[in-house]
């Protein structure tokens, strides 16, 4: 098994980012320290991909650690 299959993933969809999302994300870094998120195409209507990224990272107090397509790596902060 792959360290990639082993990270736990998040998905953001047509509601974009909400409240709810960002304390799920909260969550799982403080259980796991590190998360991927994918973003679907509905999420990407209004902001690029690098944008959604920057966002999620900073309000979930995250490190952003790789953008690659339409997935990100977040890690917590030490």
């Amino acid at each position: 098994m792959k360290i990639e299959e082993k990270i736990n993933t998040i998905r953001i969809g047509k509601n974009g980012i909400t409240d709810e999302l960002i304390n799920e994300i909260k969550a799982q870094l403080n259980k796991h320290g590190v998360l991927r998120v994918r973003i679907l195409r509905a999420a990407r209507i209004s902001k690029d991909r690098f944008s959604i990224a920057e966002e999620v990272s900073r309000l979930a107090d995250a490190e952003l650690v790789l953008v690659r397509g339409n997935t990100f790596i977040l890690q917590k902060y030490n």
